[in-house]
């Protein structure tokens, strides 16, 4: 039965479907799908910075607030934040601010962009107007910002001293992270924030360069430190109606009367090394910062902390200004912290205070281990906590003027680790 019924089967099995072509090509297999690629830091930052850009005002909290968000970041990346802590901060930071809701009273254009200076209700007008001029220099920003600073008729290179020098650090973060974006809103601050201490200094500066110092050369010092210490000693210096801060009476009677003593203190600083000059000023505010609190409380002094974090900028812009305006630009920082070191008292600096520390072990008191604290501390939210330990990493890696770099490190361990607050 069973091989009766095999013999029975002759047609072939049907393996295919009806209408098969054998001659007919085969599809191509389908490709892999690509792996979703991944960002990097850097990418995440600049999209970040854009996103800060776009959405949030230079200016919030009635304009009296200025947007840090590229200090904030840059600093944290700088420090080698991953994309997480990025996001993070951005998060925490960008529920601050205000978003941009408000036009300028009137277009910002070519023709009349000098007459709005310090007005802040212009800000949106100025960004428009400096992204506009960058687009139109084919993104060549770093091209737009030396001609805009080296305008002679806006003087906005005095201006970056202004508001505690916000202007002059967010500048510098263009440089740092390579930033268009960040680079027309230094400019949007150093326009708005535009005030008679720009004038100031101005009229310092031209006081500074027009003193022979030949005349001079018996009172020169090179170590601005003991310039300062002659400030504090000084009986003429307590009266001297000055305030970072507040309004100037800018007139050549009012700085001949009310600033005549400051002005001989200050020229006593010796710029005729001018690199060597820089570094001492950069060093001298490290110490302002570490070395003159009280020594029952780690606490900083807001204003004073600007003038480190306005020395590091301005390390930064150098390279990329001409030889003129780099002598104008230190005087300008250096005029800068005598003022602030008035107006904040006038503190003693103690070096002590630093070398006698011994809240990090020695086996701790190194970069990594400093920088991935501070990623993770409390204080991380605020760009001034970032932006100090930056700084004095800076001053680790470049500087040659302490006896012993490793000062740096420690006052570094201090502030990432002590620090709570700032007065202000």
């Amino acid at each position: 039965m069973g091989n009766s019924s095999s013999s029975e089967s002759t047609e072939p099995v049907q393996l295919t479907q009806p209408g098969y072509n054998p001659n007919r090509p085969e599809l191509p297999k389908p490709l892999p799908r690509p792996k979703k690629k991944e960002s990097t830091p850097q990418e995440k930052l600049h999209q970040l910075l854009r996103a800060n850009h776009a959405s949030y005002a230079v200016l919030y909290h009635d304009r009296e607030y200025h947007n840090h968000m590229p200090h904030l970041l840059g600093s944290a990346y700088l420090l080698g934040a991953e994309i997480y802590q990025l996001m993070e901060l951005y998060e925490d930071y960008s529920s601050k601010l205000e978003s941009w809701k408000e036009d300028s009273p009137q277009e910002v254009t070519h023709f009349d962009w000098r007459e709005f200076y310090g007005q802040r209700e212009f800000q949106r007008g100025y960004r428009d107007y400096f992204d506009d001029l960058v687009v139109d220099a084919s993104f060549e920003w770093k091209k737009i910002v030396s001609k805009l600073l080296l305008d002679s008729k806006g003087a906005l290179l005095h201006a970056l001293i202004s508001d505690l020098a916000h202007p002059l650090i967010h500048l510098a973060y263009a440089y740092e992270l390579n930033s268009a974006e960040v680079a027309t809103e230094a400019l949007t601050l150093d326009a708005t924030c535009y005030d008679s201490s720009a004038l100031l200094i101005k009229g310092f500066v031209k006081a500074y360069e027009n003193l022979s110092i030949a005349e001079r050369a018996e009172t020169l010092e090179k170590d601005p430190l003991k310039v300062l210490q002659l400030i504090k000693d000084s009986p003429e210096i307590t009266a001297t109606p000055i305030s970072t801060l507040g309004p100037f009476d800018t007139s050549d009677e009012a700085l001949d009367s009310s600033s005549a003593a400051l002005l001989a203190f200050a020229t006593r600083l010796d710029f005729s090394d001018f690199q060597k000059t820089f570094e001492r000023i950069f060093h001298a505010t490290s110490l302002l910062v570490t070395a003159s609190h009280e020594s029952d409380k780690y606490e900083v002094d807001f204003a004073l902390l600007h003038t480190l974090t306005a020395a590091h900028a301005v390390q930064v812009i150098l390279p990329h200004l001409p030889k003129a305006q780099k002598t104008e630009l230190v005087i300008s920082l250096w005029i800068f912290v005598v003022l602030t070191y008035i107006r904040g008292g006038r503190p003693a600096i103690d070096v002590e205070k630093i070398w006698s520390y011994e809240g990090v072990p020695k086996e701790n008191r190194n970069w990594e281990y400093i920088s991935q604290h501070a990623l993770s501390a409390d204080m991380r939210f605020d760009a001034h906590y970032l932006k100090v330990i930056r700084a004095l990493k800076t001053l680790y890696e470049t500087s040659h003027i302490a006896d012993d770099p490793s000062i740096y490190l420690l006052q570094a361990a201090q502030f990432a680790f002590e620090v709570r607050k700032f007065e202000k």
